[in-house]
């Protein structure tokens, strides 16, 4: 769903343009892998963004369970639900991976197993979003216990946190396929002339 999301955020919102092609809009078939890929690798490393992507789960399940520790349970209306289940971890990993990496890149060297994993900001915002996004959904629609109000502004946060990481890397990826696509037709109507020439 958030790739989706920000599929069409980006297609409609970033790319400068005001008609769209049907298969753009959908052709699910071939946006939504690319779009889910795009979630889990930077640059090209998909391995290290699995991985980065499966640590930051993990870590945000823990964190979010720390509700209990401090709290009455996981899911009940109280300071400690909110605090834990808010949007807080994805905007650390937001801002704290690329300062984490740029300190590891000088002290380790940039191709330390640390250094790849903090460079995968986009997989560690992703994973904690989406884990948040599940958590947030069900805190209040299975237990009915937190206020809809935290979980629609909580909700609507994450979403924003997300959207703005992939756009710097979406809109890169936009218009380099755009330019592809122009290539393409370029070349095809160069070939036309030379057929009918």
């Amino acid at each position: 769903m958030l790739s989706l999301f920000g599929y069409y955020y980006i297609l409609l919102f970033h790319s400068n343009r005001d008609t769209f092609e049907r298969d753009e809009l959908v052709d699910f078939q071939r946006i939504l892998p690319p779009q889910v890929l795009s979630n889990f690798e930077t640059e090209g490393d998909l391995q290290s963004g699995l991985v980065a992507f499966g640590i930051s789960v993990v870590f945000s399940y823990l964190w979010s369970l720390l509700s209990a520790v401090f709290g009455l349970s996981t899911y009940s209306n109280e300071f400690t639900t909110y605090f834990f289940n808010s949007c807080f971890i994805p905007l650390v990993f937001f801002y704290g991976a690329p300062l984490l990496q740029d300190y590891l890149s000088g002290n380790i060297g940039s191709s330390h197993i640390a250094t790849k994993l903090s460079a995968q900001t986009t997989a560690l915002v992703a994973g904690s979003t989406s884990l948040f996004f599940a958590s947030n959904i069900t805190l209040y629609g299975f237990y009915h216990e937190a206020l809809f109000f935290f979980v629609f502004i909580n909700v609507i946060s994450l979403f924003a946190v997300y959207l703005y990481r992939k756009r710097e890397v979406a809109v890169d990826r936009f218009s380099e396929s755009q330019e592809d696509m122009e290539e393409d037709v370029d070349s095809e109507e160069e070939s036309e002339e030379e057929v009918s020439a």
